[in-house]
C-alpha cells in the first residue's frame, strides 16, 4: 500500500515514523494524513528493547489507508549511534 502514496505522502509517513520512534510511548499511536488525497496512516511502537551490543531497538506496527484499502505492516528500527533511527524490517 505504501507504494500507492505520492511524494507528500511519503513524507508524512515518514516522519510520523521518526515520531513515533524517537519521543512516543509504547502503545500510542501516531497519525498522519495527506489533506490533497486522503490518504492517511499511523504508526505505532509496541515494544521497546536493547540488543545485546547495547543498541536500542524499537518494535512498531503502521497502519496505512489508501483509497479506503487498509494495510497493516510490522517492522523493527534500531537506533544509529548517530541518535538516527534505521529501520531493519
Amino acid at each position: 500500500m505504501g507504494n500507492y502514496l505520492d511524494q507528500r505522502g511519503r513524507e508524512l509517513q515518514q516522519q510520523a515514523t521518526m515520531r513515533a520512534l524517537e519521543t512516543t510511548p509504547s502503545g500510542n499511536s501516531v497519525p498522519w494524513r495527506n489533506p490533497n488525497t486522503g490518504n492517511s496512516g499511523s504508526v505505532t511502537p509496541v515494544k521497546t528493547y536493547q540488543e545485546p551490543s547495547g543498541q536500542y531497538c524499537r518494535e512498531y506496527q503502521q497502519v496505512i489507508t489508501v483509497g479506503g484499502e487498509k494495510e497493516t505492516a510490522h517492522g523493527t528500527a534500531c537506533r544509529m549511534p548517530d541518535g538516527s533511527w534505521k529501520i531493519k524490517s
